[in-house]
């Protein structure tokens, strides 16, 4: 086939899956660089793809719930006269979406029922990292060049600046080492304990280490628990920094402590080394990726019978076999062998 001129990409829809979107954009739009990219997303991958060069338009998702909100993305995706659809996941809503609309080709991960909907399906190894393994994979079927596959975020430029002064606000004047505590996660089921969080921060505060809390509004209920369970204060920033502050925050960190959820993989980006903590999912599916991490990983424990609706509250063998000691004993392996911040 000739190269397409107008090529959509859909995505997954969290924010750590928008990570590994952009290094597979950027492949796109080099072997395509005359073609107009449009990427489909979810709503909270949606603001990390505002500022990337690599698209020319960007859409979210859904258009409605239920049977309606379907035919209207259908209808959306026919009307905007696609060569080519990009599918960087296995989903078979996606590949069934994209063969109602009429686009001639149609590449992306196989999953069970619609691969014969696809042009290109893509096959998914069983130990492939479920997001960023299937989106080079992808675009490799395109004949993309892979080689570069550097994670790089574009985090509005104002947000070094409103950064320190939230920062010198909360009581940070610079000390080191720093490190940044996220007790959040989407699934509830991904948590780690609040108490548990605690002890890793009164323990890292009681030997010289700063310790920030971060999280989303949502998060503040795990951080006002961390925080009642604390003998310590620690610096707080959990609710108060734009997603952007957040890219710019992270950076500043020497390590990150967090479990399966957004930021862990936006640290990984920026660079800064992630403690995290794995249960219901398994690290080599959804851990963030380079060596400078260190990963506890308990899947192997109750998955893949884990889930929400099984494993809820305080029985999770999975995320109750972390202590609080080996995650500050990693800590501190990280801080001794990486130099500080200047």
């Amino acid at each position: 086939m000739s190269d397409p001129q107008r090529i959509v990409v859909l995505t997954r829809a969290g924010l750590g899956d928008a990570v590994y979107v952009i290094p597979a954009l950027r492949a796109l739009r080099q072997r395509f660089p005359e073609a107009h990219i449009t990427v489909i997303t979810g709503k909270r991958g949606y603001p990390l793809l505002q500022r990337c060069p690599y698209l020319n338009a960007l859409h979210l998702r859904h258009l409605g719930n239920g049977l309606l909100g379907k035919l209207r993305e259908i209808v959306r995706l026919r009307r905007g006269r696609y060569d080519l659809a990009v599918i960087l996941d296995n989903s078979d809503e996606k590949a069934l979406h994209t063969f109602l609309a009429g686009i001639p080709r149609r590449v992306g991960g196989v999953k069970r029922y619609f691969a014969r909907l696809l042009t290109d399906p893509v096959p998914v190894e069983p130990d492939a990292h479920r997001i960023n393994d299937i989106n080079r994979a992808v675009v490799a079927r395109l004949g993309c060049d892979i080689a570069d596959w550097r994670l790089e975020l574009f985090p509005d430029p104002k947000a070094s600046v409103s950064l320190p002064a939230k920062l010198e606000q909360a009581g940070w004047h610079g000390e080191r080492p720093l490190v940044g505590i996220n007790p959040g996660a989407s699934a509830p089921n991904k948590r780690w304990f609040p108490e548990r969080f605690a002890q890793v921060a009164d323990a890292l505060l009681e030997t010289g280490v700063q310790v920030l809390l971060l999280g989303a509004k949502a998060d503040l209920p795990q951080v006002q628990a961390v925080l009642q369970a604390m003998k310590h204060s620690p610096i707080n920033l959990a609710g108060q920094l734009s997603l952007d502050e957040l890219i710019v925050c992270l950076g500043t960190l020497d390590v990150l402590i967090s479990g399966d959820t957004g930021p862990s993989h936006l640290a990984a980006a920026v660079g800064t080394p992630v403690v995290g903590l794995f249960g219901p999912s398994s690290a080599r599916h959804y851990a963030p990726l380079g060596e400078q991490h260190v990963i506890i990983d308990r899947s192997s424990l109750c998955a893949p019978t884990c889930s929400f609706w099984t494993c809820r509250g305080d029985n999770r063998a999975c995320m109750r076999s972390i202590v609080a000691e080996e995650v500050v004993n990693v800590t501190r392996q990280i801080l001794m062998r990486n130099p500080v911040h200047s």
